[in-house]
């Protein structure tokens, strides 16, 4: 039995307690990694997501999601307030964002202003992601800038195979040298003839 303090009239349950936690530094707790993002125990995502701030957080979220979103909290918190700030917070949920400020306007818009394109890569557009989007946005933002527009683009990349075949034809046409009795040449006299090749080649579409 372990060493402990408790007074000879301790309960039997004070001393299961007493005899567990003495016992506590011979369990392996990898503090290094449940800090880390990316090696943190899956399980415990949620609570590094709280324990850093996280500012939009979706438990639908594939892991390696969460992992980038964590990841990227400490940077957009040092950078709030600028276009990086918002660059970065989107990009860890697979968005690509570009900021057209009010000076960068045809027209010029009102100051201080900005539209907000926004290309995603092989996800849904709905009023789900739009409303995360927005949060992003108004969280990662100075408070001086205001939003005018939101245009979301939908983008999928994959494999196209083409293919085509060719078809290749010759016309040759020998004609005979036609000769009129009335202008016969003396002999010796010599006979010839011309040939004319044609090539014609079709590309079909596929």
């Amino acid at each position: 039995m372990a060493n402990h303090l408790l007074p000879p009239n301790a309960t039997p349950q004070e001393r299961a307690v007493s005899e567990a936690l003495s016992r506590t530094d011979t369990i392996n707790v990898p503090i290094r990694a449940l800090w880390r993002p990316h090696d943190c125990p899956a399980r415990l995502l949620p609570w590094l997501a709280w324990a850093l701030s996280v500012d939009e957080w979706d438990e639908q979220w594939t892991e390696a999601q969460k992992r980038e979103a964590i990841a990227a909290s400490i940077h957009i918190h040092r950078h709030k307030g600028t276009v990086g700030a918002m660059k970065r917070a989107l990009a860890s949920l697979g968005m690509e964002i570009q900021l057209v400020e009010w000076h960068q306007q045809t027209p010029i818009g009102p100051p201080y202003t900005f539209r907000a394109d926004i290309t995603l890569e092989n996800q849904g557009l709905n009023d789900a992601t739009q409303a995360r989007i927005l949060r992003l946005i108004n969280a990662a933002k100075n408070a001086r800038s205001h939003l005018t527009a939101l245009r979301m683009i939908g983008s999928s990349k994959g494999r196209a195979y083409l293919s085509g075949w060719e078809q290749s034809f010759d016309t040759v046409t020998v004609q005979p040298l036609t000769l009129n009795e009335a202008a016969v040449p003396p002999s010796p006299y010599f006979l010839g003839a011309t040939t004319a090749a044609y090539d014609t080649t079709t590309v079909l579409p596929l």
